[in-house]
């Protein structure tokens, strides 16, 4: 029981300087994480600094993507208290192989945003790596250990030319005796989404020798599987000039969010079904379901965009489809009165235009023309990404068949306009 509050339950981890407990705070009766200075440290100054510092640090910045501090004490012995996050480190998920590349550019738009909101608030990590993201549930990332971060213009906390951080992730300047910045966080973020998809660090080996190698070397490239879009960014923020990575982690995450989003959709988009067999005579007025058998499962946030609107839509675009093949495939049943009454009832299908909005035009455009609807694009001037879904009308339930207005962010040469719609839908964007 530390200061008669909290009470330790199970020991998580442990390090050189100090260990994480499990625990509970008993006053507000809660569960807790607690990091303890190991006793051996308790007395060493520029340990204890840096330990008091990362609570100050850490306490800044509030934030869903930031593990938040509770407490700290300097008592026998020093501890500092926070919120706990019931899930294991990236580390520990990379050590089951890499990511999908929509799972792995989930984790860097989240990391990204708590980066952001961490840079806002005039500080720099400076140890980003997998070890220090934890995944708690639904896939939420959390960054936590600040031990080493700094505020901008701040003193150092540790002796003069002490170079801090874990080398596998160490930006080239930082190698080279320059002062860590938000760019140094991007280029060890980089190098995390390099090994999300890659499932290995970029370089191992001796430590002196992986940091020259970050200072040196181009990174090897990723695995032909990658996409082109998603291997940019990751190029992008491990440019060796820290100028030519991208201009601030909250235009990371927005763009890491787009090529999530835009991968989800394509996952979607690509559902298997088996040939449809015609509908035996004596049987005619029973439907026969394909089952829908996804290429590639979505997990964390990345599936829950498209689940609660687009999965729903698709089962009953398949049920449709199943009427309308077996329509085409026997006509003379469909031209019977008996048989035309037994199908009288009007199919729907289910447009979320909340899981549509903020989507690329042309991955929507497709996915509602796979549902059987005809699709009319209208272009309109927005401060938005040029080829993002600003709207979708109407939405819910809607007949098959029916006409959806899609209305899309234009940019600076597009020409305004809409297709026209008729017919499959087949209009131009």
């Amino acid at each position: 029981m530390l200061a008669g509050r909290y009470r330790l339950e199970s020991r998580i981890a442990g390090g050189s300087v100090g260990e994480v407990w499990r625990g509970r705070d008993e006053v507000l009766a809660r569960p807790v994480a607690v990091k303890l200075l190991r006793a051996e440290y308790a007395q060493h100054p520029q340990t204890l600094a840096r330990f008091r510092s990362e609570a100050r640090l850490a306490a800044l910045v509030s934030h869903q993507g930031i593990a938040q501090v509770y407490d700290f004490d300097q008592a026998e012995p020093p501890y500092l208290v926070m919120e706990l996050v019931d899930g294991p480190s990236l580390a520990q998920v990379l050590g089951g192989g890499p990511l999908e590349p929509c799972r792995a550019m989930d984790v860097v738009a989240q990391a990204a945003e708590g980066l952001a909101a961490a840079h806002r608030a005039g500080l720099v990590h400076r140890d980003i790596k997998p070890g220090n993201l934890l995944l708690g549930p639904g896939g939420r990332v959390k960054i936590t250990d600040f031990g080493i971060s700094r505020v901008t213009g701040s003193a150092p906390v540790t002796a003069t030319g002490q170079l801090l951080g874990t080398p596998a992730y160490l930006a080239p300047e930082r190698v080279a005796g320059q002062e860590a910045t938000p760019a140094s966080d991007l280029y060890s973020l980089g190098v995390l989404a390099w090994e999300c998809l890659a499932g290995t660090p970029p370089f191992t080996g001796p430590p002196v020798e992986v940091a020259m190698a970050h200072r040196d070397r181009p990174l090897p490239p990723l695995p032909s599987a990658v996409p082109a879009d998603v291997a940019a960014l990751v190029a992008e923020l491990t440019a060796k000039d820290p100028h030519r990575r991208p201009p601030g982690a909250g235009e990371v995450a927005r763009r890491a969010a787009r090529l999530r989003d835009g991968l989800s959709i394509r996952s979607t988009l690509m559902l298997e079904t088996p040939p449809y067999r015609p509908a035996v005579p004596a049987r005619a007025g029973r439907a026969r379901h394909s089952r829908l058998v996804p290429r590639s499962v979505l997990s964390g946030r990345a599936a829950v965009l498209v689940a609660g609107g687009l999965i729903a839509a698709v089962v009953l675009a398949v049920l449709l489809a199943g009427t309308l093949g077996r329509a085409g495939s026997q006509p003379r049943a469909l031209s019977h009165p008996a048989a035309s009454s037994r199908t009288s009832t009007a199919a729907t299908v289910e447009v979320s235009a909340a899981s549509l909005e903020g989507q690329p035009v042309s991955a929507v455009r497709r996915l509602l023309k796979k549902l059987g609807l005809a699709v009319r694009v209208v272009w309109q001037p927005s401060g938005q990404d040029p080829g993002t879904v600003l709207s979708v009308q109407p939405s819910g339930q809607v007949p098959a068949g029916s006409v959806i207005a899609v209305t899309a962010a234009s940019g600076p040469h597009d020409k305004h306009g809409h297709d026209n719609g008729q017919g499959n839908g087949n209009g131009g964007d």
